[in-house]
């Protein structure tokens, strides 16, 4: 029985990273990191500023490359993919900028239309429809035709992340979403992220937000040192005596 339950848990793995270690000349980043995320899960991932939360995420996408260790997408390695099949595979990884990252250059429904046009066979009224019921999901029907620089930074986000989702990913990247927002920003990007979270697709989010990160992950994971100190379930994580998961806790509010 165990070994079968070994063996359904591990077809459930979306993603691993096995022993990453990161170095940026003397600095050493990632001392052998090592985590899983499976499906349909959300991962938060927790530390301090400087202990390379985002650079774990730029690794899985192929934006930097780590020095050792091994990155598994469905069982598959992608740390060793050529940048050709690193563009294939973030068709199926996709990366929610902290920023939005939206050309500034064309209006909201070019944005979302790029990635379609690039990478589908849509035809324009099956672009039109998927972007119509996105904007509808993420609550700005009727800002097609609005430019980024016209839109808050609450509503950048959210177009960013309708983009991220638009290709109906396997697993996204959240990085620091709701960094910079007010409390009704937070509110709204949270509640989408929950919307998006409901189709099933896995996700690691990475945030200082402990209350956001609370409601909305599955499972914690804390980096410190370089190293996961600290990997389990939110009420693990709320109810846990481990003095740096208490110290972590008592530092960012809760």
């Amino acid at each position: 029985m165990g070994a079968l339950m070994e063996s359904a848990d591990q077809n459930n793995i979306v993603l691993e990273l096995k022993n990453i270690n990161k170095s940026y000349n003397e600095n050493r980043v990632h001392r052998g990191i090592s985590f899983k995320v499976r499906k349909g899960e959300c991962l938060g991932l927790l530390g301090g500023s400087g202990t390379g939360k985002s650079v774990l995420l730029r690794s899985i996408i192929g934006l930097e490359y780590i020095d050792s260790g091994e990155i598994l997408f469905h069982k598959n390695r992608i740390d060793t993919l050529s940048e050709k099949e690193l563009l294939k595979l973030r068709l199926t990884i996709s990366y929610s900028f902290q920023s939005g990252a939206l050309f500034d250059s064309i209006n909201v429904y070019e944005n979302l239309a790029y990635p379609l046009y690039e990478h589908t066979g849509h035809s324009d009224k099956e672009i039109a429809d998927k972007i119509k019921n996105m904007l509808k999901l993420i609550g700005l029907e009727g800002k097609e035709n609005i430019m980024p620089s016209d839109l808050s930074g609450g509503m950048q986000k959210r177009v960013g992340m309708a983009r991220a989702m638009i290709m109906n990913p396997d697993l996204v990247l959240y990085d620091e979403p709701t960094a910079g927002l007010d409390p009704v920003n937070t509110l709204n990007v949270i509640d989408l992220m929950a919307k998006f979270k409901t189709d099933g697709r896995s996700a690691i989010f990475v945030t200082h937000d402990i209350p956001a990160a609370v409601k909305l992950c599955d499972r914690i994971a804390i980096i410190d040192e370089g190293k996961i100190f600290f990997e389990d379930t939110v009420d693990k994580f709320k109810n846990s005596n481990d003095p740096l998961v208490k110290k972590f806790m008592v530092n960012t509010g809760i």
